[in-house]
């Protein structure tokens, strides 16, 4: 296919439970036709339901491929897999747990096209507590914190967190994700390419719907310590820089 211009990258483990909701969401994006789903399993406990369904998706959609790894890289390392075998100039990732609005993909990209100085964009994003509901018919009752771009704002929160759209470029002059950490490697992307002057912009919208996964590397209770030390440690390395 020849006319990619997006291509979503999503890290699947143990995703059982929501990989027929997550293909729906995704494939009645509003552009799917103009993007490729890269779906990069991390040797899932659950992989024979996971590529049921997505070969019955591949049977719909010739834009799905499917890559089942030996071994689990973590999430970062899934997607630098990702990265190195996209084709589109932007780039998005999509959780397997969280669900999109029909125009996300394509109001990002707008978003890029009509700003060529902004190096990636991100916005509202709904959050819920109930697992598979849809942005169109959801319980949420608050939005994820999210603040507009500044360096100093990304000092304080993740406001790109789970939804955002960057260039492929992005990599080039900033380097890939570090698959060392296991929760907090975007922010520290982000917050590499802010400090050296990569520009980003908040879409005063709400465009994605976050799921607060009760067995989520990011709100799991008993990974909480970590997490929060590896973000003090992220900003401490960049404040002293």
């Amino acid at each position: 296919m020849n006319n990619i211009e997006i291509s979503i990258i999503t890290s699947l483990f143990k995703g059982g439970d929501f990989i027929e909701p997550f293909l729906y969401d995704i494939t009645n994006q509003s552009v799917f036709d103009e993007c490729e789903l890269l779906i990069i399993g991390g040797n899932s406990p659950h992989k024979k339901i996971e590529e049921y369904y997505i070969k019955q998706f591949q049977h719909k959609f010739g834009n799905i491929s499917y890559c089942p790894l030996p071994e689990d890289p973590g999430i970062y390392g899934v997607w630098n897999v990702g990265v190195n075998n996209s084709s589109g100039k932007y780039l998005t990732n999509a959780n397997i747990d969280d669900r999109k609005h029909k125009q996300n993909l394509e109001i990002m990209r707008n978003e890029l096209d009509a700003n060529p100085e902004i190096d990636l964009v991100y916005a509202e994003n709904l959050e819920t507590h109930r697992p598979n509901e849809t942005f169109e018919n959801n319980s949420a009752q608050m939005k994820f914190p999210s603040l507009p771009f500044s360096v100093e704002n990304m000092f304080q929160v993740n406001s790109p967190h789970n939804n955002p759209m960057w260039r492929r470029s992005l990599h080039d002059r900033f380097g890939l994700f570090d698959a060392s950490y296991r929760s907090a490697g975007d922010y520290e992307l982000w917050l590499r390419a802010a400090t050296q002057g990569a520009k980003f912009k908040k879409i005063e919208l709400a465009l994605g719907l976050y799921y607060r996964n009760p067995e989520g590397i990011s709100s799991k209770k008993e990974y909480i310590d970590y997490n929060i030390q590896e973000f003090n440690e992220i900003k401490e390395k960049f404040r002293t820089t």
